[in-house]
């Protein structure tokens, strides 16, 4: 029922497609998705294929322009002050949400400066440790922590990201002590996970995924509320003991303040067209993605929201980036 009402909704959200070329865009050049991170990552993985969909859909073509550094806070910032012309967007995650409460100075209001155009999908963090750890649940795992404070150190992809928060949120839950190992991005951060240099990773599903079906990580529990088709096996946080413990990793498209809305609205209505399509579907059931389609004022609504709830919790565990 769950799929056959989002199938739906997104039919209905896409009407608007064929209506696309009333005022002519997109017509004088390709349109821009900037994402904040480094070719060949998580994030990057999940956009190509929405590309080269919105490619076919919209008649022009849609560019990946790769923006890693500073958290996603670099790219964020040239789509925060690229012109609002319908040209330029961004492929944002939670931790642009996250960051305005953990960076002391920000380059651009977050709340201001970008606008939501349409939410993508929900992904859950996989908490994961090498293959050769001893615990095999993640009760297990804090009893092993409490047994070894001074070994516990945990691996992020960054200092204040949802990694870093999720981890000090779930520390903080199970009374155990971690110190975090902050990386220039997940990968280095997985294969010191693997070589056994650091203990535990609260590392998005997608790039969990491939270290933990080649049997060089495993899986101790999503932090998702329920558990992800992708590993129906692996239990919830909360199903391991710590009931409402939640931390989603969201993807969604921005756009510059001041973009038109008729833009923004034909944008929604291709990328919730192009979350249907055979392509996506089998690239998002490979990465764990659960696709959220929505319109523009919801997914808005949205990222207010979570600017509000990340920078209280960002306060609340002590988080910041200096």
């Amino acid at each position: 029922m769950k799929r056959r009402h989002l199938i739906a909704l997104a039919a209905a959200l896409a009407a608007p497609v064929a209506a696309m070329a009333k005022d002519g865009w997109p017509h004088k050049q390709p349109v821009r998705l900037i994402v904040p991170a480094s070719a060949g990552g998580s994030l990057d993985a999940l956009t190509r294929p929405l590309a080269a969909q919105l490619t076919t859909l919209l008649g022009q073509q849609v560019i990946v322009d790769n923006r890693g550094g500073a958290g996603g806070v670099l790219g964020a910032d040239l789509a925060a002050k690229s012109a609002p012309d319908g040209y330029t967007f961004l492929l944002a995650a939670v931790h642009h949400a996250i960051a305005p409460g953990v960076y002391p100075k920000m380059p651009y209001d977050s709340a201001r400066d970008l606008v939501g155009v349409a939410h993508i999908g929900n992904v859950p963090n996989m908490v994961v440790v090498n293959a050769q750890h001893p615990a095999k649940t993640l009760g297990e795992f804090v009893a092993w922590a409490k047994a070894n404070p001074d070994k516990v150190n945990y691996a992020t992809g960054g200092a204040g990201t949802l990694i870093h928060i999720a981890s000090e949120m779930f520390a903080s839950r199970a009374g155990i002590t971690m110190v975090p190992v902050h990386y220039r991005g997940s990968a280095p951060g997985i294969v010191d996970l693997v070589g056994g240099n650091v203990q535990v990773m609260f590392e998005t599903l997608p790039s969990a995924a491939v270290q933990v079906r080649g049997g060089k990580l495993r899986a101790l529990a999503v932090t998702s509320p329920r558990r992800s088709a992708a590993f129906p096996d692996v239990p919830t946080v909360a199903e391991s003991g710590f009931p409402g413990f939640e931390a989603i990793t969201w993807y969604g498209v921005m756009a510059p303040a001041g973009t038109p809305p008729e833009t923004v609205k034909a944008m929604n209505a291709a990328i919730n067209t192009a979350l249907q399509s055979a392509p996506i579907r089998k690239a998002w059931e490979t990465l764990g993605v659960e696709a959220a389609p929505t319109t523009p004022e919801a997914f808005q609504a949205f990222w207010l929201k979570e600017i509000a709830h990340w920078t209280a919790t960002a306060k609340a565990q002590g988080v910041k980036v200096e």
